[in-house]
């Protein structure tokens, strides 16, 4: 009879350390899987939240440069010379890690991301000089230039 009982104790201290190990196992599992999706949600947030702020950042470039070509174009009207206005907006080239396209429009610049999946669209005043830009421009620094003859503002990188 006490033969049986050790048996029975060296078994079920094995047993115990097994189960022990697999249920520590699952609830790792789990936590990290909840984690995953806790983190991918908190990223597109922190890209969006990015993306709005480079927006709100060109859109204000946009404006200043509009009203530098009009005094340019008042200027270049008075002495009947060619003024060219040079302007640059320091943009990163990286949103929590991931690149950005960049996409102006009539009165909306329009920031997107392919991973993951976020688009940001904002909008700019109007302005009284034209805008021409080259399609999509890729996340980093941006040329406005406005000169006399074209009389337009020409966005590029």
């Amino acid at each position: 009879m006490s033969f049986l009982r050790r048996d029975r104790r060296g078994v079920s201290v094995t047993v115990g350390y097994v189960l022990m190990l697999v249920v520590a196992m699952l609830m790792m599992a789990t936590l990290l899987t909840a984690a995953s999706g806790l983190m991918e949600g908190q990223s597109e947030r922190v890209i969006d939240e990015e993306l709005t702020v480079i927006g709100n950042q060109l859109a204000a470039n946009l404006n200043e440069a509009d009203r530098l070509a009009q005094v340019a174009r008042a200027d270049a009207d008075t002495t009947g010379g060619s003024v060219t206005v040079r302007r640059t907006a320091r943009l990163p080239d990286r949103v929590a890690g991931t690149g950005y396209l960049i996409e102006i429009g009539s009165g909306t610049i329009t920031l997107s991301t392919t991973n993951p999946t976020v688009e940001v669209t904002v909008s700019y005043p109007e302005t009284d000089v034209a805008i021409a830009s080259t399609g999509q421009l890729t996340g980093s620094d941006v040329r406005i230039v406005y000169d006399y003859s074209d009389d337009e503002l020409d966005v590029d990188q």
